[in-house]
């Protein structure tokens, strides 16, 4: 990152925003902080880099209706971006936010955020800031890197960019296996090159045989994305959207849908029937989709996975929520690291033109991204 300082006490800030209505519509908007004018109990992170995957996408899309446009407000036209990175601490009015540290966790689509530090401890704080309208307190946190066990400096491509979405993908896999039964024989992966889709996948498959499982985990992808699939080796069988009629209706099946495509879903439940007995709504990877408003009702349920970290936190406590994921983790990146490379973009514009990329659906999934202002 270059540096950003008129002076000691001025410093430039580059924001990203994206026009509600139209999301393809983007500007690059410059300002100021005076960090003399910090008020006591905030402080000033500096962005360092951050992931970026179709999952930023999803936030965009979904910005009104899931509510990531109130995490980082601009203007009631303009939003930013929520992304996950990893910052510094640049400036402190807090005793327990020290100038110098390293913290990862929720930051706009920019190279700077001020915060309210409150709930402060050894490992992390929250920002309660008054502008930010938070969905969930695991948005709000920001884990110091010097206490985090998870966090190595070699490994930063990585956590950027699988950390979130493996979240997801935890919490998922869990979900399925607190609530299927014998009954059940496919489970369906819409978007199945999707970070979040395949790690999902992998722990399906992983814990299958231990959960006495009897379905079989099917990949849904395009032509273009069906060979890559099927090499990352996390599904028993990877199908295109147009052979959806090879599905076996033997006996029931569930679908996890990242793509947030509604006619593929009304096909699927045209196709299955009642055999059909759960659909789950994870994500709007297909945006081009997102336009389309075919007649028919899904019948199906929204997946927000803060909800399944809070009450799997609560029934295992944090240090058996923790140990849990690690383990998982640990799985699924020894699984996928020969088969993923990085690759780094750097300036306000590589960022504009790397949401663009994502916004048309070309985002390479051979690939980690890693972005800096």
């Amino acid at each position: 990152m270059s540096d950003d300082k008129l002076n000691d006490t001025q410093i430039n800030n580059t924001e990203v925003w994206v026009n509600k209505a139209d999301v393809a519509k983007t500007k690059i908007v410059h300002g100021q902080l005076d960090t003399t004018q910090l008020p006591d109990g905030q402080a000033i992170l500096q962005l360092n880099s951050f992931g970026f995957s179709a999952n930023n996408i999803t936030y965009a899309v979904t910005g009104d209706k899931m509510g990531y446009w109130g995490f980082f407000p601009a203007d009631e036209q303009w939003g930013i971006v929520p992304v996950w990175g990893f910052g510094t601490v640049i400036a402190s009015k807090h005793p327990k936010a020290q100038v110098g540290e390293v913290v990862y966790g929720y930051f706009p689509m920019g190279t700077h955020l001020v915060v309210n530090v409150d709930k402060a401890n050894d490992v992390s704080f929250f920002d309660t800031h008054p502008q930010r309208v938070s969905s969930s307190p695991v948005y709000d946190n920001y884990l110091r890197c010097a206490q985090d066990p998870a966090y190595q400096q070699d490994s930063q491509a990585w956590l950027l960019n699988y950390r979130p979405l493996f979240m997801t993908s935890f919490v998922l896999d869990d979900f399925v296996g607190e609530h299927i039964n014998d009954n059940v024989t496919t489970v369906l992966l819409t978007s199945a090159s999707s970070k979040t889709a395949y790690g999902c996948a992998h722990l399906l498959m992983k814990h299958k045989a231990e959960r006495g499982g009897h379905y079989r985990v099917i990949g849904l992808t395009s032509a273009t994305h069906k060979d890559l699939t099927e090499s990352f080796g996390c599904y028993d069988e990877v199908l295109e959207y147009t052979d959806i009629a090879q599905l076996s209706k033997d006996g029931e099946s569930w679908v996890l849908d990242f793509a947030g495509n509604k006619q593929l879903l009304l096909d699927l439940q045209d196709l299955l029937g009642d055999k059909l007995t759960k659909e789950v709504f994870i994500g709007a990877t297909d945006v081009k989709s997102q336009s389309n408003k075919p007649k028919g009702k899904l019948h199906g349920e929204l997946f927000f996975a803060p909800h399944q970290v809070k009450k799997r936190t609560e029934e295992w406590t944090r240090d058996g929520f923790n140990e849990r994921y690690a383990k998982a983790w640990e799985s699924f990146s020894a699984h996928m690291q020969d088969k993923i490379r990085v690759v780094e973009y750097s300036g306000a514009q590589s960022v504009v033109d790397l949401y663009q990329l994502g916004l048309a659906g070309k985002l390479n999934n051979e690939e980690i991204n890693v972005v800096s202002f």
